[in-house]
Formats: C-alpha cells, sequence, structure tokens
C-alpha cells in the first residue's frame, strides 16, 4: 500500500543515513551514578538534568545510545529535544531502559511528613513547598480523588450568565471558595469552570458567581452549553470518603500554606506509601521548526508516570467542544488541544516511541503538533490517564490556511503524516476529563492505526476529523484504521462510538476502517460517522453488545461505503439527505459463514499482548471498579446517564443480572504475596436476590450475603478469601434470576 511502503522507505533511509557514523554511549543510574562521573557503564551519571547536558555538549555527528538503569528518576524540567541537541538527518539519539530493567521518569513531588489533622475523621495532612502546584494526587500508585461532593446529593440550583443561584446555605460556610470547580456532564462533553465566590444574596439565595472568562466558554457551546453542576469539587467541606484529597493553597485550614489533606484508606499506611503529587505537565519535549525539524529520537522500554496539567485551574476552565478540544472565546485562540502531556512534538520526524509505559498522568499520554510525520508509537501500554492517550493534531485556528493547524495548511510542512499507531494498549483513559478519547486525531495524512487495544473509555474510542461541514473539504485522508479492538466505551458520555469520524476528506484519497471489533459500546454507536464526514469506506467490522447502532451515518454527509456488517442484532442508520452513500445490510453472527469472519475478525484484533487488562500486569492493585470487568450473559456496564442512578465509584456499575441466570462478570488480579485477604464489595441490591449472587476466587465459590437497598443507594458486604502469589482470577455470578435491581459498583481487595 502506498502509505506503508512511503513509510517504510523513509524509515529505511533514516537508517541508511546514521548507520555509518560513529556511537557515542551515556550510561544514566540514578541509584549508584554521579553527576561527575564520565558516563561509562562503571561510571555512569545519575540525573537526568546532566543527561541534558550531555547531550547539548555531545558531538553532532554522533549516534547517541543511552543506557538508563533501574531506579524512579524525578525530573524537575522536562527532557527537551530542540534544534540544538535533537537528532537529526546525520545522528539518531536513543534513551532506552539498560538491558530488562524498567526505569521510571516522572514529574512528581514525594510526599512525606504525615500528621493526624482529624482523628475521628482519619484526615492526615503533609507540607508541601509552597511553589508548588497541581491537580492530581497518587498513593501507591492508586488516582486519589479530589475532595466532592456525591451525585446524590440534589439541590435547588439555576444558572445564568453570571454563574448559579442555589437555596443551599451551606455553600457559605465553605472556606477557600475561589479554589472550588464545578463539573458538569452535557450529553458528548463534561466542562469544568472555577468558583469566583460565594456570597448570599438576600436571605435565602446564594450567588455562585462563576470564573470568566471559563464560564462564557462553557455557555456559548450550543446544546451541550452548561446547566446543572454533575458535582462540586475541590472544597475542603467534602472531603469525606477514603481515598479523597484537598490542597489548601491559603493556610484556611489552619496548617499553613500548600497543606495537602488526605484521607486514606483502610490498607494504606502513609509512613509506607509512596504518596506523588505531580508538579510537572511534560517530561519529554521534541520540538523542532519548519526549517530545522527534530529527527531520529528514540525511546524504548520506558515508563513515563505522574504528570499534571494546570491549565482546568484557571480562569479560562476547560469548556470543552468535544474529544477534549477547548472551544475558546474571542481572543485569538480558537480551538485549541489540550496542552499537557507526557511527550510533546512538534515538527518532529522519524520519531520512534517503542515498549513504553504511560501511567498515572494528569492529561494525555502523547501529543503530536504541527509538522509531525514518519513517526511510530508501537507496543507501549497506556494506563490510567486524565485525558487522551494519543492526541495527533491541534485545533487553533484550523480554519486558516497559513495557520499551522489548518484543515489544508498552505505549507506542506505543518502536515501530519505517514504516523504508524501500532499494537499499543489503552486504558481507562478519560477519568477526569470525560470527553477525552482514546486515540484522537485532527486531520492525519496517509497515517496507519493498527492492532491498537482500545478499552475501558468514558467517551469514543477513536476520534477521527474535524470541521463538521464548515469547511467543503479537508487533508485527511487515505489512512487506515484496520485490525483494532475497541471494548466497553461511551460509558459515561453519549453521542460518540468505537469509531467516531467528523468533517470532509479528499476524494482521491478515501480513509478504510476495517477489520475491528468493538464489543460493549454503552451510550453510543459501533462506527458513527458524524456531521461532514466524507471519502469512508467501512468494511468487514465486527459490532457485538452495541448499544445504539451499528453504523451511524448522520446529516451533511457524502461518498460512504459500507459493507461487511457483522454483528449479534440489526440496527444502523444510515440519514436521508446523504449523497453517494451505499450501506449493505447486517449480516447476524448465526448466518451461514458469518462465523468463520466473525472468529477471524475477532481473532487478529487488539494488541498483540498477553493480558487483557492492565490488573493483570501491575501488582497489588486494591481497587477493581466492576464495570471494566468481562462480562457474560446479560450483565453490562452502564451508568448515572441514562439511570439517574449515582454515586457510584469510577466511570460507572454493572447491571443486568436480573435478565437470566449465570450473569457473570470476570477480572484478574496480581498480587505480589499470597495469603488471607479481605474483598470488599460495594452494591445495590432490591428484595430477594440474597444468596444468589456468588464469587469464585481461583475456582473457590463463596455466597455473597446482599442485603436489601432502595435503588442508587450503595452498601458493602465483607467476604474473606485465599489469593495466590501471582495473577488470580475473580468472577461474580448469579444463581437465579430476580424481579429487582442488582448492581455491582467496585470491589476492594487487600490483605486481611
Amino acid at each position: 500500500m502506498k502509505r506503508l511502503t512511503s513509510f517504510m522507505i523513509l524509515l529505511a533511509n533514516t537508517v541508511w543515513i546514521t548507520m555509518h557514523a560513529a556511537t557515542t554511549k551515556i550510561y544514566v543510574d540514578g541509584i549508584h551514578g554521579k553527576d561527575t562521573y564520565d558516563g561509562t557503564l562503571h561510571s555512569p551519571i545519575r540525573t537526568f538534568e546532566e543527561l541534558q547536558k550531555r547531550l547539548l555538549a555531545a558531538d553532532t555527528y554522533n549516534d547517541i545510545v543511552v543506557y538508563i538503569r533501574d531506579g524512579v528518576y524525578e525530573l524537575t524540567s522536562p527532557l527537551v529535544f530542540d534544534e540544538k541537541m535533537g537528532g537529526n538527518i546525520k545522528r539518531k539519539i536513543e534513551l532506552r531502559a539498560y538491558q530488562e530493567e524498567q526505569p521510571v521518569l516522572y514529574g512528581g513531588y514525594r510526599v512525606k511528613g504525615w500528621q493526624l489533622y482529624d482523628v475521628d475523621r482519619s484526615v492526615y495532612y503533609a507540607q508541601l513547598p509552597e511553589t508548588l502546584d497541581g491537580r492530581q494526587f497518587f498513593v501507591n500508585g492508586q488516582r486519589a480523588v479530589r475532595a466532592r461532593e456525591s451525585d446524590a446529593v440534589k439541590r435547588w440550583i439555576k444558572s445564568d450568565s453570571i454563574g448559579h443561584l442555589t437555596s443551599d446555605m451551606s455553600l457559605l460556610k465553605w472556606k477557600n471558595s475561589e479554589f472550588v470547580e464545578c463539573v458538569y456532564r452535557e450529553i458528548w462533553t463534561a466542562p469544568r469552570c472555577g468558583v469566583a465566590s460565594i456570597t448570599l444574596l438576600g436571605d435565602t439565595l446564594v450567588r455562585v458567581t462563576m470564573k470568566q472568562p471559563g464560564w462564557k466558554n462553557c455557555r456559548n457551546k450550543g446544546i451541550t452549553s452548561t446547566r446543572t453542576p454533575w458535582y462540586w469539587e475541590n472544597a475542603m467541606e467534602l472531603l469525606d470518603e477514603e481515598g479523597e484529597w484537598y490542597l489548601d493553597k491559603t493556610g484556611a485550614m489552619g496548617k499553613g500554606r500548600n497543606v495537602l489533606f488526605y484521607k486514606p484508606y483502610i490498607w494504606e499506611n502513609l509512613e509506607e506509601a509512596a504518596c506523588i503529587f505531580p508538579v510537572l505537565e511534560s517530561l519529554v519535549r521534541i520540538e523542532g521548526t519548519k526549517e530545522n525539524p527534530v529527527c531520529n529520537v528514540r525511546l524504548n522500554g520506558l515508563q513515563l508516570a505522574y504528570t499534571t496539567w494546570l491549565r482546568p485551574g484557571t480562569n479560562r476552565g476547560n469548556p470543552d467542544a468535544q474529544n477534549n478540544v477547548m472551544r475558546q472565546n474571542a481572543t485569538g485562540e480558537g480551538e485549541s488541544m489540550a496542552e499537557g502531556a507526557a511527550v510533546v512534538m512538534r515538527h518532529a520526524q522519524h520519531i520512534s516511541i517503542d515498549n513504553c509505559s504511560f501511567l498515572h498522568l494528569g492529561c494525555n499520554g502523547i501529543n503530536m503538533e504541527a509538522g509531525c510525520s514518519y513517526n511510530e508509537v508501537s507496543r507501549s501500554l497506556f494506563y490510567d490517564l486524565a485525558a487522551t492517550a494519543i492526541q495527533m493534531g491541534n485545533y487553533k485556528n484550523w480554519q486558516k490556511r497559513d495557520s499551522e493547524d489548518s484543515y489544508d495548511p498552505e505549507d506542506k510542512r505543518n502536515l501530519l503524516r505517514e504516523n504508524l499507531v501500532e499494537n499499543n494498549h489503552i486504558e481507562l483513559c478519560g477519568v477526569e476529563y470525560r470527553s477525552a478519547t482514546g486515540i484522537g486525531a485532527a486531520f492525519p495524512v496517509s497515517t496507519v492505526f493498527r492492532n491498537n487495544t482500545l478499552k475501558d473509555l468514558p467517551y469514543s474510542g477513536f476520534h477521527i476529523g474535524w470541521g463538521w461541514t464548515t469547511v467543503p473539504y479537508t487533508v485527511n485522508g487515505d489512512n487506515l484504521i484496520t485490525r483494532n479492538r475497541i471494548q466497553n466505551v461511551m460509558v459515561e458520555l453519549a453521542d460518540g462510538g468505537s469509531i467516531y469520524t467528523l468533517g470532509g476528506g479528499l476524494p482521491q484519497a478515501p480513509t478504510t476502517i476495517t477489520e475491528n471489533y468493538m464489543n460493549r459500546t454503552m451510550w453510543g454507536q459501533g462506527v458513527y460517522l458524524d456531521n461532514g464526514s466524507a471519502f469512508y469506506h467501512v468494511s468487514d467490522n465486527v459490532y457485538e453488545k452495541i448499544d445504539d447502532y451499528n453504523v451511524k451515518i448522520n446529516s451533511g454527509i457524502h461518498d460512504i461505503r459500507v459493507d461487511g456488517i457483522y454483528s449479534n442484532k440489526v440496527k444502523n442508520l444510515l440519514a436521508d439527505k446523504c449523497d453517494n452513500c451505499r450501506m449493505d445490510s447486517t449480516v447476524l453472527f448465526d448466518k451461514a459463514n458469518a462465523r468463520r469472519m466473525v472468529d477471524k475478525i475477532k481473532k487478529n484484533a487488539g494488541a498483540k499482548r498477553k493480558f487483557v487488562s492492565a490488573w493483570e500486569v501491575i501488582p497489588d492493585k486494591h481497587i477493581f471498579e466492576l464495570e471494566c470487568a468481562e462480562m457474560a450473559g446479560g450483565a453490562y456496564t452502564t451508568s448515572g446517564i441514562g439511570t439517574h442512578v449515582f454515586d457510584y465509584s469510577g466511570m460507572g456499575f454493572v447491571s443486568g443480572f436480573d435478565r437470566e441466570r449465570n450473569n457473570e462478570i470476570r477480572f484478574k488480579n496480581k498480587v505480589s504475596a499470597g495469603g488471607k485477604y479481605v474483598a470488599k464489595l460495594r452494591y445495590s441490591s432490591a428484595k430477594g436476590w440474597n444468596g444468589k449472587v456468588m464469587l469464585k476466587v481461583n475456582g473457590k465459590i463463596q455466597v455473597c450475603e446482599l442485603d436489601e437497598t432502595a435503588r442508587g443507594e450503595w452498601r458493602t458486604v465483607t467476604l474473606q478469601v485465599n489469593l495466590k502469589r501471582g495473577v488470580n482470577e475473580i468472577s461474580l455470578f448469579n444463581t437465579e434470576k430476580g424481579t429487582g435491581h442488582l448492581f455491582f459498583d467496585v470491589m476492594y481487595i487487600y490483605r486481611a
């Protein structure tokens, strides 16, 4: 194919150019190294600050291989590859893990010195340096929750151009109200805006004034304009649940400025725990120019973890249009992508990110901005990200052809073309900024997205294209989206899909969507060709347990061909006004010869890894969000958007047990030591389910004694289980049908 041929030729040319250069080796050891050493295997340097200096001073004609030894490297600033020190057409720079070791680069501050603050509430506090700011906090790799209000708490509240009016007088008691944020859920968006002040208005009303211009932008988004808050966040008065935290920047809580408060889980010992407060917005920046792009930089075997993203806490807030793209007011910024990412690339070519892990991030994993071409992201794990895993292209001034981010840039050096995203596992993204996706691309050209697994996402899996029908065409075209596995997406927001497209393309360069396996799309479609989509061929895909349409073709669309729809149901939508569009009939799984094709597509789809979920490879996780487990029978993932059930943990909960017998949810977890453990299950149960639900751990079954609750009232049942060292298989299933609701939210597992 043209796209792969040109990519491989350019990659081969790069290798040919660099293979004759001499190679300089630099060793980094954060445990045994010293920055005064010469950087050899037996005399390694210690820090990345020193590495930056060595790279700047290195011979620009020599290849450089940096071997990074085991350990944790706490960065105080991002590692930068620019025109001065980046790779170029004459040499390559490679940062790789030494042998099979697992070095970790992170941008967080290690919090120590915890003291008891409130014995009755079991709240602790620790002093942070006053210069630090951040929006996330992690304990032993578990993302803590910024203190927030339960969804179950309802107020009379009204929205207007200033903010909100409410009758709830308790808000007047909140200290540091200028740091409180409101989070909204508006169809396919989840905007955020900060509170400027909370004051008494008359005798019975409270005026909540929101920060500007963020509030204006949040209110200027058409049918997704903000209305009633989904929940309130970041008030000390809301810190009432285990796993919640709060940062007092002013000293209002009586312990000084920039003091972190936390209510630990029962299994956490703060004196021994790794408590990380992320402060850097990026860890690696690869930034060239149109005239001198950075080339030939490779990252191999590294773990990049613990970043933040500060913009949502400013007056601008986070007024997302969709795909976590901010819709601005008339400030010249236009629509813009989230700036924070562990790896930021701009005018970067022949960059390879291979076998890396992106974990516990405060925004995106990788941002590829203008001029990123011939790059490869492969065999990497993206897990627990606040926003998008891989975002290609920005959206600032996208309607102007002289813009770097144009739908058709006058200067073709700005194109994002012939990139390869292959064999990556992307799981649990958008955990804070819900409209984020697994993989987003603005105007990609001749780009391949192949054999990726995308799972457990609040919104769409892929988000390809931009522009609606605003412009007649875009350069988005000649892309291939194939053999991907997209599972359990659209959990919390609506009107998206496993693969979602938007805006036009080029007639001479259609994009192909083929041989993908889509399983469990909740509040959306399998493939959703939305407003303005054009020149797509959608063929031979499997759609299983899609809540809405297998394929939806919206209005303002033309030149679409859809065939090979393999599904367990017949439900598709082709808009009345769709020029030159054709959609074949659905082939049901049980039809002759269908199973052979279905099995083939399912077998070949997804990342070629040995695990289904990150829970199997990240040891000693204590919190298992059951909406992310594997489902069998009639069990399914759902959330509050259509159920009016709230106050759940994570993105949603599991329902459907009243449909039939032997519904089951399954997951695996890995522990570093065997023995007796506690399994605490959070559930909501109608009358009649007691004795009908079983917990199975490594084949051993016990009964779950469930008390009756109101719909949406959550309780916990505690069981004792034995776990073996390594991977354990755990499941919940019902032995009989019931007549009322039965929901499972989360399971906590910890040493007895």
